[in-house]
């Protein structure tokens, strides 16, 4: 009974690190995808090229990263979060240093 109440409480310590990391993931991309939208009403312009068919719809963003946040979770996965929310922090700073320089 030890072992089993040990695994479980191990694996609720797992789940909220991943809800975490998806949320965190998730939010990084609304956050992208509203910068976004600034830079460009300000005169910049989209680099990726993928992103430019979509433009800064944020509820698109939204599900495509609560989408790939969740997937990767259930096929245990969640390692590969950690390098993705880094990617997008960076991303977003990138957006905030243009936003700044254009105002």
């Amino acid at each position: 009974m030890v072992i089993a109440e040990r695994k479980s409480s191990v694996a609720k310590i797992v789940l909220r690190k991943d809800v975490l990391f998806v949320t965190a993931f998730v939010g990084l991309n609304i956050l992208d995808a509203h910068m976004t939208g600034v830079s460009l009403a300000l005169g910049s312009s989209e680099l990726n090229p993928i992103a430019m068919a979509f433009g800064s719809n944020i509820l698109l963003k939204a599900l495509i990263a609560s989408a790939i946040g969740i997937a990767l979770v259930l096929f245990k996965r969640g390692k590969v979060l950690k390098p993705l929310i880094l990617g997008m922090f960076l991303i977003v700073l990138w957006n905030g240093l243009a936003i700044w320089s254009w105002t």
